[in-house]
């Protein structure tokens, strides 16, 4: 009696079903992931850290809304900076804000694929970040920013219109501080437009500022112009001192601390500055590549006349 062949045969069905079990709890954990991984930071880093910059900050905030901002800023010369910037890239921001000259100076040699923006920068064409002054669209691909200028020549028409044609104006400046002496030299260039002669004096230390400002004094310089650069902080007290006694006519740049004994002020706003940027930084955020947004230069003002002192000077002998 033969015993017919039945080939045997395995059941695969259980087989097939966990592998499909164990596919889709694989999707379901990695989608879990992530949903879990939150995206990176956004990190201002500032230098160096000053009144200005915290204003700026706010402005920035305040438009960020609900992003928030981690604020790291460090000091313009010395070892610290390299080291706090290495340490922000390795937590893989998805923005960059950089405010100031050194700071971006820093950022935009090394770090070429987080999107920058910048801003509190004068000039951007020197840092790396930027070629051509004539072509702002031109720029490194991962950058993006506002430059602001110091508002000299705001300050220059305001202080003709407000004390007319014909008026000697000096600047005492710091040679040692690139921003002042880059400012002296636009000044000795622009304010000839405006109808004012201009003059210079150099100091390079509290010692020798008072004895530079009698110079110009003698000189014949009715007005002083306090310029906003870092150095001006050492003698704008004596300068809007001398301008409470009438010593002097002072037309004031400077943007921190008082500026009473000025009968006009001329400086950025740095608050809106920061919003502005903040704008911008939206932009970025929502999507927009930074190599598609040219770099713009804007310096929103904040304008203050002192009244009272501009009418006494009105009715004293000699104002001219």
């Amino acid at each position: 009696m033969k015993i017919p062949f039945r080939p045997i045969t395995f059941n695969r069905q259980p087989i097939t079903e966990y592998r499909i079990l164990f596919i889709a709890l694989l999707i379901m954990a990695l989608a879990l992931g992530g949903c879990s991984r939150q995206p990176g930071p956004i990190i201002v880093f500032g230098s160096p850290d000053s009144p200005r910059l915290r204003q700026a900050v706010a402005g920035l905030e305040a438009k960020l809304g609900a992003a928030p901002a981690e604020v790291v800023c460090v000091a313009e010369f010395g070892p610290q900076g390299k080291e706090t910037w290495r340490r922000l890239r390795q937590k893989n921001p998805r923005l960059l804000v950089v405010l100031g000259t050194p700071a971006l100076m820093l950022a935009a040699p090394v770090e070429k694929k987080v999107p920058i923006v910048f801003g509190l920068v004068a000039d951007p064409y020197f840092t790396g970040a930027a070629y051509l002054p004539d072509h702002p669209e031109i720029h490194q691909e991962n950058v993006t920013g506002i430059a602001s200028p110091p508002p000299l020549n705001a300050a220059l028409q305001h202080g003709a219109g407000l004390l007319g044609k014909g008026v000697t104006w000096g600047l005492l400046y710091d040679p040692t501080d690139g921003v002042a002496a880059d400012l002296a030299g636009q000044f000795l260039k622009e304010a000839p437009r405006f109808g004012i002669t201009p003059l210079t004096e150099t100091s390079t230390g509290a010692a020798t500022d008072e004895p530079a400002l009698e110079r110009l004094r003698n000189r014949g310089a009715r007005v002083v112009y306090l310029p906003p650069a870092a150095s001006a902080a050492r003698y704008a007290p004596q300068v809007l001192d001398w301008g409470r006694q009438m010593k002097v006519m002072v037309v004031s740049g400077y943007p921190e601390g008082s500026h009473t004994g000025a009968l006009l002020w001329v400086a950025l706003d740095y608050r809106r500055l920061g919003e502005d940027i903040g704008e911008l930084a939206r932009r970025v955020l929502a999507g927009e590549p930074p190599k598609a947004i040219p770099l713009t230069a804007q310096t929103p003002l904040k304008v203050e006349v002192d009244e009272m002192l501009v009418r006494k000077w009105s009715g004293y002998p000699g104002k001219h």
